[in-house]
This record gives C-alpha cells, sequence and structure tokens, in this order.
C-alpha cells in the first residue's frame, strides 16, 4: 500500500474513479519521431505530465519541483555522461482526464521527449498509450495502471498491494493500545482509491487476528460523520484507520470529539503537512502517519545518519523551499533520482530501451538512502519481502518519529508466511538507519 491519497477529496468530489478516455489518434502529417527523441550531443531532453490547474493542482505541483531540484543538482556535478538533463515540456492537465491523454501524446508525438519524468495527476487514463509508445515514465502511482509494464517506474514500486501494509499497521495499532484489545474502525470514501485501501487492510486484519468493528467504504465526500461517530462508538471502535485525505481526516476528529470519542487514536493516510499541522494542531493530537520514506524528523533526530535525507532537505532549501517537506516533492525527487540511475547504467549512448533495461537491472533502489530498496526487476508485479513502513506521531506542534529503534525508523514483517505481530524482522540489507 502506498502513500496516494493526495488526490482522494478531489476525485471524490468529481467522481472521477474509475475513468475510460479514449486517446487520439496521431495527426496527420505528424513529424516523424527521431530515432533516439530527445537525446543530444550534449543534452537528454525530457518531459512531465502534472496536474498544474484546476480543482486538483494543489495536490500534485511539488512534483515537478522535486524532479527539477534534482536535476538541477546532477546537472551542476556535469550531468550523466557529459549530458545536462532538460526537462522542457511540462504538460498541464487541467484536472482533465481527456487533457491528460491529449498531453501524453503531445509530450511523445510533437515533442518527442527522451522520457517522462514526473507524472502528478489524481487518474491517468494516458498510461495505457505511454504503455503501448514504450516511453519510459517515472511518477506517482495512484492506481494499478502501471503494473506490469516493464516501461513505467512509480516512486516505490509500480504494483500496489492494500494488503502488505496491514502488519506494520496492525502492529502499531497494538503498540498504541497496550493491554487493550484492538476493536478497529476502517473509514473510506466511496471511490476506488480510497476505498481499496481499507478493503484491502479488512481482509488482511482478519488473518491477523485483529478484530475490525466497524467498516464504511462508502463515504460521500463531504458527508458529515455524526452517525458515523455513533454508530463506531456503539461498537466500541477504539482505534481509527482513515482511507479518507486530509480534510476528512480533520472533519472526523472534530466529530469524534462532539460525539465522546476525542481520546481514540487513529492512523492517517494523508495529512503528513507541517503547515497542517500547526492549523489543526487539536485535531492532529491522535494521529499517527504511515511513511515510505525515511521521515523528514529523521535529520534533526539523528543528524549524521541521512545523509540522503541531508541531501535532500539541502538541495531542495537551496532551490524550491516551500516545496521541501512535501512528501509530493520527495516523489519528484525519486523519480528523478530513478531515471538518473537507469541513464547512468544505459552508457554513452543511450536509447529509450537500453534506459528502460537498465533500470529495470536496478535490484535496491534507495532514492540514494530515502527508502528501503526497491527491486526493479520484480518492482512491476510485486512488492518484496519483508514489507517496511516507518511512521510518524504527533507532539503538540511538531511530527515526530514513532516506533523506530534507534536510527532504525522501520517496521518490516514478512510477505508470504504466518506472521507474529510481537516480532517484526530486521529491514533488508541496504535501508537506510538500519
Amino acid at each position: 500500500m502506498r502513500n496516494r491519497l493526495k488526490l482522494v477529496a478531489a476525485a471524490s468530489a468529481l467522481g472521477l474513479g474509475a475513468i475510460g478516455v479514449v486517446a487520439p489518434s496521431a495527426a496527420a502529417g505528424q513529424r516523424s519521431t527521431p530515432s533516439v527523441p530527445g537525446v543530444s550531443s550534449t543534452s537528454v531532453t525530457v518531459g512531465a505530465l502534472m496536474t498544474l490547474s484546476g480543482v486538483l493542482a494543489a495536490d500534485f505541483g511539488a512534483e515537478v519541483d522535486g524532479v527539477k531540484a534534482y536535476f538541477a543538482m546532477v546537472n551542476a556535478s556535469g550531468g550523466v555522461n557529459g549530458r545536462q538533463i532538460n526537462l522542457k515540456y511540462v504538460e498541464d492537465d487541467g484536472s482533465s482526464p481527456t487533457n491528460d491523454v491529449e498531453d501524453a501524446h503531445q509530450l511523445v508525438q510533437s515533442d518527442h521527449v527522451f522520457a517522462v519524468v514526473g507524472v502528478g495527476t489524481a487518474f491517468f487514463p494516458a498510461a495505457s498509450y505511454l504503455v503501448s509508445t514504450k516511453t519510459p515514465t517515472y511518477g506517482y502511482a495512484v492506481e494499478n495502471n502501471w503494473s506490469p509494464a516493464p516501461n513505467m517506474f512509480a516512486a516505490y514500486g509500480s504494483y500496489i498491494s492494500f494488503q502488505d501494509s496491514a502488519a506494520p499497521i496492525g502492529y502499531l495499532i497494538k503498540q498504541t493500545l497496550g493491554k487493550q484489545t484492538p476493536e478497529v474502525g476502517l473509514l473510506a470514501y466511496n471511490v476506488a482509491q480510497s476505498s481499496d485501501e481499507c478493503q484491502g487492510l479488512n481482509t488482511a486484519f482478519k488473518s491477523l487476528g485483529i478484530k475490525v468493528a466497524y467498516v464504511n467504504n462508502q463515504i460521500p465526500y463531504l458527508s458529515p460523520f455524526g452517525s458515523i461517530v455513533e454508530r463506531m462508538a456503539l461498537n466500541h471502535v477504539n482505534y481509527v484507520v482513515s482511507c479518507m485525505d486530509e480534510g476528512g481526516d480533520i472533519s472526523l476528529e472534530d466529530q469524534m470529539h462532539i460525539g465522546g470519542m476525542g481520546s481514540v487514536k487513529s492512523l492517517w493516510f494523508d495529512g503528513y503537512d507541517r503547515s497542517a499541522l500547526n492549523q489543526n494542531q487539536g485535531q492532529y493530537a491522535n494521529a499517527s502517519f504511515l511513511i515510505q520514506h525515511v521521515p523528514f524528523e529523521a535529520a534533526a533526530a539523528y543528524p549524521h545518519a541521512f545523509p540522503g535525507l541531508t541531501t535532500y532537505l539541502n538541495q531542495m532549501n537551496a532551490t524550491y523551499p516551500a516545496d521541501t517537506y512535501s512528501e509530493v516533492a520527495m516523489e519528484g525527487w525519486q523519480s528523478a533520482a530513478l531515471f538518473v540511475q537507469g541513464l547512468e547504467g544505459a552508457g554513452k549512448n543511450p536509447t529509450q530501451a537500453s534506459l528502460v533495461t537498465a533500470t529495470n537491472a536496478i535490484k535496491n533502489f534507495t532514492a540514494n538512502g530515502l527508502t528501503t530498496p526497491v527491486n526493479w526487476s520484480v518492482a512491476h508485479s510485486k512488492d518484496t519481502s519483508p514489507a517496511c513502513e516507518a511512521f510518524v506521531s504527533v507532539s503538540g506542534s511538531k511530527f515526530q518519529l514513532a516506533l523506530n529503534r534507534g536510527t532504525d525508523p522501520w517496521v518490516c514483517f514478512p510477505l508470504g508466511s504466518k506472521v507474529n505481530l510481537a516480532n517484526p524482522v530486521a529491514p533488508p540489507a541496504g535501508s537506510p538507519g538500519a
């Protein structure tokens, strides 16, 4: 399961859910595509496909800044094999699925980009077109349309499992509740990006022996939470897992205080945002957050343990300081880092095919020390064991590391075997901080 819920509120409001869009055909007289598009002796030209305007713009703009920040750092050091990386084309789909497909055609057929580096949108019907053209694509996946194509590279892996994080979350719940028996409430919006998350957890919790006392995965966006809180109270819910967005979580927390559940702890998949915490400290007080990268707070807690995080923070502060602590910006940074590592592996005369091959040969990608290793020889079709997550909680006006063991922030459990929630396993070799 990935931290992909930034888009859920807008997707719910617009009724996006599953989207089918017919791709436009190539225009008559279209320029022929060069044999190696976007590559010259001095530069590699790439594009990005983003939602930068319309109702969803606030959720994705930071991703392109993360890409640009990483490329600026690489170019300042001489580029890759003597070539500067040029993010020349940034297409804005304007929060429109139709535009998303048209923009992908523009990048490939007219702009002749070597790769798409930076995809940030609440919907991605253009995925099938980029698969068909074998265009190397790196970005932010919100559903499984990135899997299993070998040219599609999503941050943390292109395959999304809605059950693999259940054991780390179950461990968090048990550690939080202590001697109390978990009585979990699972809440989600009535769109797939939200409901699939909680439905996967519901299935997995049963196998882990965690009682789910209340489930509602059909909540309309902007729905009042009064009756939901009443039902959770009647069912003795003592821990809430929310598969909703930050705004829904804040509204739910307000209602829980009104409904006598103000002391109940919760896990949110969205809302790891310092400005939002500053504005809503009361609603955040009982929340924890699942993080798939080294938490930002680890840099201050352990100043010398995470050089990759320090590099990220320094570069973002120097180039796009408003986005430094944005998880979306970090996903852009990771996408750019994977592209660069693949480009280095593709050699002095790269082609799109050799870039895809070189990227898929990377078996221990950590974005230079930001995540547990991703094995791209299999990451298009499955997660590798163990499943690892990090967590943060809230202390007053600040986030803090949770469940870490010294510099090791990861909570890991094996996949495909019986799990003992009392005994997390060690993270894989190469995991930052471990």
